[in-house]
This record gives structure tokens, sequence and C-alpha cells, in this order.
């Protein structure tokens, strides 16, 4: 086993927010933060439905394929551009495990496929309140298997996801190693809600700063989640998973999100056991901000680095992570 690291935090971005930022936590909190309703089965059906209409039309350029298709008996997509190698990012998006799809979240899943000239693979797995844990991990293994049956390569593969399609990332990390299967070559996560309980301090402490969330009604859904099964379970919150084996990971979060403590605690708890992370925090930008490059052009760094995470051969996750650094002063 690797000897115990330190994850690398990286500060990014500059001390006070540009106009746009401005701009988008203002309509984030008038049309996000200020629409949540309550947690039950028919307010998480409406707040789908909500979200839903208001992503049709979402621009997806002409030089991106979409091809549509089903695996493991979900419906999927294949997301990519030209020139895209046979590699493989299986994607999870979010959505706090009751809404979205992968069409819905293609602004986010088109970049991805853009930065990694890879193939995407993007799968519409069942949700809460039809479905409950472990339906969607469960997708998500079947999923990964297939892909492992079709012949691509564990090497070959970087598995992504963002908010809880982070989770499902992680939880399905930690499924593949207590099944014994080989992992793939890396992790790449964006604000993941790795802790359904959410006893993160920035649940308390972000509350205000965080312009889509905030505390109380992310631990209700949590609640609500984890009502027939335990919390601290890997599966359910893979923050509690045991991270020796892991393949190495590449982590973003917004420094005003109440998420920030589940990607923080990730990062440090996976480099204890072993595991090359890098986590990189976004001053003035929300959760899951890559969502929003086509808003903010400072975004689109992000994929600047998952591009040169994803090109990197898998043989330098063996290397030494390069040295931990701390800004001089919080985000």
């Amino acid at each position: 086993m690797s000897a115990g690291r330190k994850a690398t935090e990286r500060i990014v971005g500059p001390r006070l927010p540009e106009l746009r930022a401005l701009l988008l936590d203002a309509t984030l909190r008038w049309r996000v933060k200020r629409a949540h309703t309550s947690v039950s089965e028919n307010g998480l059906r409406r707040q789908a439905l909500r979200f839903r209409r208001s992503m049709r039309g979402a621009f997806t350029p002409p030089f991106v394929n979409v091809e549509r298709t089903r695996i493991a008996g979900r419906p999927a997509e294949w997301v990519s551009t030209a020139g895209a190698s046979a590699k493989v990012v299986l994607y999870f998006h979010g959505g706090g495990f009751f809404m979205s799809s992968p069409e819905e979240h293609r602004p986010i899943i088109w970049r991805v496929a853009a930065a990694t000239k890879r193939r995407v693979l993007a799968i519409d797995y069942r949700k809460a309140p039809d479905h409950a844990f472990p339906s969607w991990l469960d997708d998500a293994f079947a999923t990964y298997e297939e892909i492992l049956a079709r012949g691509v390569a564990p090497a070959d593969i970087v598995l992504s996801g963002d908010s809880a399609g982070g989770n499902i990332a992680l939880a399905l990390a930690h499924r593949i190693g207590t099944r014994k299967l080989p992992m793939p070559d890396g992790l790449v996560l964006f604000s993941p809600w790795a802790d359904v309980l959410c006893e993160g301090r920035t649940f308390t402490t972000n509350r205000r700063r965080d312009a889509m969330f905030d505390g109380p009604s992310v631990r209700a859904l949590g609640r609500f989640l984890t009502r027939d099964c335990d919390g601290r379970d890997p599966e359910v919150s893979p923050i509690h998973s045991d991270f020796r084996g892991f393949p190495r990971m590449l982590i973003f979060a917004g420094a005003t999100e109440v998420f920030l403590d589940d990607a923080r605690a990730v990062a440090r708890r996976a480099a204890a056991a072993g595991v090359d992370v890098e986590l990189h925090v976004h001053r003035h930008l929300p959760h899951v901000f890559p969502m929003f490059a086509g808003v903010v052009p400072r975004a689109k760094q992000a994929f600047d680095v998952v591009r040169q995470f994803v090109s990197t051969d898998a043989a330098r996750n063996l290397q030494p992570p390069p040295r931990s650094t701390s800004p001089a002063s919080p985000p």
C-alpha cells in the first residue's frame, strides 16, 4: 500500500469577484435557491419537472455528436467530438438523486468530451422518489461491467460526475474494489455530494454564501433519501469509504458552496490512504460551476485541467504528487 500523502489544494480565481460571477450569483439566488419546495415525493417531482422545463433548448454545439443508446438496461447517451479516441469517460449527472438526465446535463458533458477527446457515456440512472438506494449505484455498476465486457480496458476508463453524480462515481469505485474488479484509471469529480448526511461544517458556514442551496434543505433531502438505509454506508455516503486502492482523483468545488467540505474531506481521506489527489477550489463560483462555463468564462479553466489530467499516462499515478499548497488567506 502507498504511504499517506497530502492532498494538493489549489485556490483559483481573483480575490474580488468579476461582474459575470456576481450576475450568475444573483440569478441563481433568484431562480434556484428561492424555488426549493418541500422534500416529499410530490415536491421532488415538481422540482424535477421545473428543472426539465428550464433546460429545454439548452445549446449543444453542432460539432458535438450525440448518439442515444441503451446500456445495462438503461437509456444513455454517447457524447463525443471529432477525433475522439476509443477511450471512455463514464459520466454520472447530478440532480440530488431525483432529477435531471444526460440530456439536461449536456452543457457540462459535451465540454468534458471536448476537453478529453474521449467518448463520454452518460447513463440515465434510476432516481428517487420512484426508486431508492441502491438503484442508482446498481445501474452504475452494471454499466461499468458492460463496458468491460465490450472490451474497454480499465486503464482506458475515467469515472466522472457532478454533485450526486460525483457521489455515484465514488460509490462505484468503492463497489468495484469490494467486488475485486479492476479499477479505472481515474476519477474526475465536480462538487461531489459525498456525505448524504451533510455533516460537514460548510453546510452551516456557507449557508448564506451558497447561491443555490442552504444547509437545512440539503440535509432534509439527505434524510429523505436515507430513511430506509444507513447514511454512513460507503455506498450511500462514499466519504466513509476505505480509499486504499482507489484511482487518482481530480476534484473541483466552489469556495462558497455548502458542499465544499465534502470535496475537502474526500481529498484529505483519499490522500491519507495513498491516493494521488488534487483539489481545485474556485473563488466566487457556485456548486458545479463548470456547468456555467458558457456564462462565466473563468469556469472554462476547469476543462483545461481536466484535459491535462485525463491525458496524463496512468503510470504517473505511481509517482509522488506535487507538494501541497495552501492559500495565504481563506478563499
